[in-house]
């Protein structure tokens, strides 16, 4: 989340964080409006699986360009114009694959681990392209469809072509995709993308509580929320 001319630009991070915990959101509105430190959290494990993911996502570009498929890399890791436009050049020329395109549609922004052309017409031509993440869980999580189904409706914007399916590779599958059909959770994907515009639009932030979930356990702001919580218990009336 980043606020930039008194508009504040989303990702998909924002949207997992906020169908987990709307006091996570609430407190990142709270640090783009200058009113709350952004926390500074290491932690050993999490450092183990970014590393981890970084490493299976190599593996698996890796593999595509061993398997012949021409290859092309967007540097960086923001989203800014000239990123956005190396995306879309590589799009217009039809490469096979886009390593982190950089995707931007209106107030929302992401990078999508891997951009496969495929043989639907759009814009560009006879080809389109759609997204493949790449996940260390073996089983996929609600958090990641959604990213999905945000990254291809920003893609659906720059492509003027709806992507069908989004893909995602899991370690030990031989790198064989498993695909999900966007349309299937079209519904979902809507309802949970405008609850995260609504409370972020123009909006100081709320009055929330830490209501403990399983997302605490990767969260920036669980020692934050945890001292709260003891300083404030909540109390229940019977």
């Amino acid at each position: 989340m980043r606020k930039i001319h008194d508009q504040v630009l989303l990702s998909a991070t924002d949207l997992i964080g906020h169908i987990n915990c709307g006091h996570l959101t609430n407190l990142d509105i709270q640090v783009i409006n200058g009113t709350l430190a952004k926390p500074s959290r290491w932690d050993p494990l999490l450092e183990i699986l970014r590393e981890r993911g970084f490493r299976h996502e190599q593996a698996f570009i890796d593999y595509l360009r061993s398997s012949g498929l021409d290859v092309i890399a967007i540097e960086g890791v923001d989203n800014a114009g000239a990123s956005v436009k190396e995306t879309l050049d590589a799009m217009k020329a039809g490469r096979e694959i886009i390593v982190q395109g950089s995707l931007r549609s209106g107030r929302w922004a992401g990078r999508a681990d891997i951009l496969r052309r495929v043989s639907t017409p759009s814009v560009f031509g006879g080809w389109s392209y759609e997204v493949t993440d790449t996940k260390l869980a073996r089983e996929t999580k609600g958090g990641t469809v959604l990213q999905l189904c945000l990254y291809s409706e920003m893609l659906a914007a720059m492509q003027q072509h709806q992507p069908d399916f989004a893909h995602v590779v899991a370690p030990w599958t031989k790198f064989v995709p498993h695909s999900y059909r966007m349309a299937d959770f079209a519904a979902y994907f809507r309802k949970a993308k405008a609850a995260v515009e609504r409370v972020t639009e123009g909006q100081p932030g709320r009055d929330t509580y830490p209501e403990p979930n399983d997302h605490c356990d990767v969260c920036r702001w669980s020692d934050s929320c945890d001292k709260r919580k003891r300083e404030f218990p909540r109390t229940f009336c019977c």
